[in-house]
């Protein structure tokens, strides 16, 4: 009995020790579960954190695309706006006149309707240029220049050393939706004053107001559409430096008269095209004074008659101008126009000048020419006075645009993907006449030019050319040929 109350008082403290070893051991696996849940908690909070970052990013990318999404809606719609304008060949909106500016510019769309089909200068016209600087809302300022060496054969006579020859400003605008402004300013040979004898003159200024593709309405100093050359003549469409002799002695560009009258378009097909102007002037040709002074003259035909333009004081007596221009296919137009007035100070005697001109292109191939014949009648005082009853000229110029692959390969800095040279030859012919001693004389000029220029852009051209020239004057022959240099650029 004894032992076993010794048994028990001893095994008493051995329960109370594992007892308390089994608390301490629930106290630390406790702890440690708690460490635990806390780490996990912390890690599930970070993985909140970093889900909200990555939706708001998310959220900020779709904005991002819809905005993008809603720019190309936009773009594509200008893009089939233009495409449709284009397709059916009108260059302003067909909508009532609002009063406000157009949006775009009516001249830069007759300009990306004349790239979008390829065609060269040929096909162009006084408001198809290279608008460059845009001022305010809708008025577009630009220009061009045109600089040249001459050397002649003939020492005592002809042209030596450099010229600036020509700097023209221009300024279009659209001034609505309907009404359009075009203007340009011509500095000749560094303008007057300074012992300098050039020109400063307003070569044309015109306000159009726009009714339809068919009808719409022009006045001003216009371009005369007499012949194609005078519509187009600016240095930097040209591949050869000097201008054609038709269009220096028959039709004195530029030819610029005050007047106003009707111009538009035709479709007669889904290739073909029909373009007109028909305008009633002043009269640009003043060719025989009441005292018996002509300016119509042998030895530079009708240029010396061009006349002034504020009013048509002297035979008050109109002009009529018009020109129609048939294209039957993308990559040939045929040009016929006519000129009639009265050029004396009596009002007794008619000029009428008759003009064909015409433009083929074929890839890199092109053919252009123009001829114009002068019906001038004549009466006893202008005959006294020397004047002949007629005078003409034309010419014809072939061109190919070609760029060898070498040159590229060896200086693509230089010889660029825009850039192209042009190989050209003109042939010139004009026959002007006066009457001396009641007999008739004429003076036939012939010129061959041969060229090759290079141009770095379609804007800026480097021109070398060489002049063969042949005059016949009372059969008589001299000959005077001429290198030219020269370099012309828009602005």
């Amino acid at each position: 009995m004894r032992y076993i109350r010794y048994l028990m008082f001893m095994a008493v403290p051995l329960f109370v020790a594992l007892s308390i070893a089994d608390v301490f051991a629930e106290s630390a696996e406790t702890e440690a579960l708690s460490d635990k849940v806390d780490k996990l908690e912390r890690e599930l909070a970070e993985l909140k954190d970093l889900l909200k970052q990555q939706v708001e990013r998310d959220t900020q990318k779709e904005k991002e695309i819809e905005s993008l999404k809603a720019k190309d809606t936009q773009k594509d719609q200008e893009i089939a706006s233009l495409k449709e304008d284009v397709q059916r060949g009108t260059t302003y909106p067909e909508i009532p006149y609002a009063g406000e500016p157009a949006e775009r510019s009516y001249f830069a769309e007759k300009t990306a309707e004349l790239e979008k089909k390829k065609l060269g200068p040929a096909f162009s016209g006084p408001y198809t240029k290279p608008f460059l600087r845009r001022f305010g809302r809708n008025t577009y300022l630009g220009g061009y220049m045109d600089f040249e060496f001459w050397q002649s054969e003939n020492n005592s006579s002809g042209k030596h050393g450099f010229d600036q020859h020509r700097f023209i400003p221009f300024i279009y605008s659209d001034i609505s939706d309907r009404v359009k402004l075009a203007a340009e300013l011509e500095f000749e040979h560094g303008g007057v004053g300074g012992g300098r004898d050039g020109e400063v003159i307003l070569e044309f200024a015109t306000v159009d107001f726009l009714i339809t593709d068919w009808i719409n309405w022009r006045g001003g100093f216009l371009l005369t559409p007499l012949g194609k050359f005078n519509l187009v003549h600016d240095s930097p469409l040209q591949d050869l430096t000097d201008r054609p002799l038709v269009n220096q002695f028959i039709i004195p560009t530029t030819l610029t008269d005050a007047g106003m009258g009707f111009f538009g378009s035709l479709y007669p097909s889904e290739l073909s095209k029909l373009d007109y102007e028909i305008y009633i002037t002043n009269g640009v040709f003043h060719g025989l004074d009441d005292d018996g002074t002509p300016h119509f003259a042998l030895s530079n035909g009708l240029r010396g008659s061009r006349g002034g333009f504020e009013f048509d004081n002297e035979n008050q007596s109109p002009g009529v101008v018009g020109r129609v221009a048939y294209s039957p296919f993308i990559g040939l137009e045929l040009g016929g126009s006519a000129y009639t007035q009265r050029y004396d100070d009596a009002n007794e005697n008619q000029i009428t000048i008759s003009a064909i001109d015409f433009a083929y292109q074929r890839g890199a191939f092109e053919l252009v020419g123009e001829g114009a014949y002068a019906f001038i009648e004549t009466n006893t005082a202008a005959e006294t006075a020397g004047i002949a009853d007629s005078m003409w000229g034309y010419y014809v110029e072939g061109r190919y645009h070609f760029m060898p692959p070498v040159l590229r390969a060896w200086a693509p800095q230089i010889f660029t993907e825009n850039s192209t040279f042009t190989g050209v030859v003109r042939w010139d012919q004009v026959q002007t006449s006066a009457l001396a001693g009641g007999e008739r004389v004429n003076h036939l000029r012939t010129r061959i030019t041969p060229g090759l220029n290079y141009r770095y852009t379609e804007d800026t051209v480097f021109k070398f050319d060489y002049q063969i020239n042949v005059e016949q004057k009372e059969l008589a022959d001299v000959g005077n040929n001429a290198f030219v240099f020269s370099v012309a650029t828009y602005f």
